[in-house]
């Protein structure tokens, strides 16, 4: 019985709080919540906007060296063009990602290109040996992060090609693919039309048939089709 009086005493002798402190320290404990979250949304924003060391590089090289090489690319065109405008001609061409990058350096930032979506800017690739790697920067509702894919690229027969997602990644943040899945496949149809998705071993995969007709309605055929490390290749003929 003296054991609980003793207990009791103790109890009434601890100061008791007012509603001033609790209000105090539950401010106090909000603060230090809203600061661990805001934290953790810096941390994974930071982590979002972390680029590829290729596109790092890529996008490095003066504006100057970029229209040079354009240039360059843009009478490649014109000759390849050119080529496919011979019936039973045999052509080929090889660009390296240099090249391809001082393009998109330059064509897609023209007024009216139309190259890209709206919310997709500064687009540069890598050619590994038999993938493409593409990186660029995305903006949507006034947020931004670096999306950073990597595409297998295959020719199983003639004017077929065949696109295999292996990764996606917002700056250093894995990706889901399923979100990336629609718009890459929007930016392909737009571009060539009959455009088939399916997956392969988990991974998402774009089957493209080509259908190119030169200025004289005479096919275009793909036969061969190559990424190798720095460069891509292709030949055909024109029927």
């Amino acid at each position: 019985m003296s054991t609980n009086n003793q207990k009791n005493r103790d109890l009434s002798a601890r100061p008791k709080l007012t509603l001033r402190q609790i209000l105090k320290i539950s401010v106090y404990i909000f603060l230090g919540l809203f600061l661990i979250l805001f934290l953790i949304f810096y941390l994974l924003y930071l982590s979002a906007q972390r680029e590829p060391e290729f596109y790092r590089e890529a996008k490095s090289v003066p504006l100057e060296v970029q229209q040079t090489r354009n240039a360059a690319v843009v009478d490649k065109i014109r000759t390849l063009n050119n080529d496919f405008q011979s019936r039973s001609k045999k052509w080929s061409g090889t660009f390296t990602a240099e090249e391809i990058n001082a393009y998109l350096a330059v064509e897609t930032t023209k007024s009216g290109a139309n190259l890209l979506p709206s919310d997709l800017q500064e687009p540069r690739i890598v050619f590994l040996s038999g993938s493409v790697g593409i990186a660029c920067r995305v903006r949507q509702r006034g947020l931004s992060a670096v999306l950073n894919l990597s595409l297998g690229a295959s020719m199983p027969e003639p004017n077929k090609l065949v696109f295999r997602m292996r990764s996606s990644q917002a700056g250093a943040l894995p990706l889901s693919k399923d979100y990336i899945v629609q718009t890459i496949s929007n930016v392909l149809k737009s571009k060539w039309g009959n455009v088939t998705q399916g997956t392969e071993g988990g991974d998402p995969t774009f089957t493209i048939q080509l259908n190119i007709k030169n200025s004289a309605g005479r096919k275009v055929r793909v036969e061969n089709f190559a990424i190798q490390s720095g460069v891509i290749q292709f030949s055909g003929t024109t029927e």
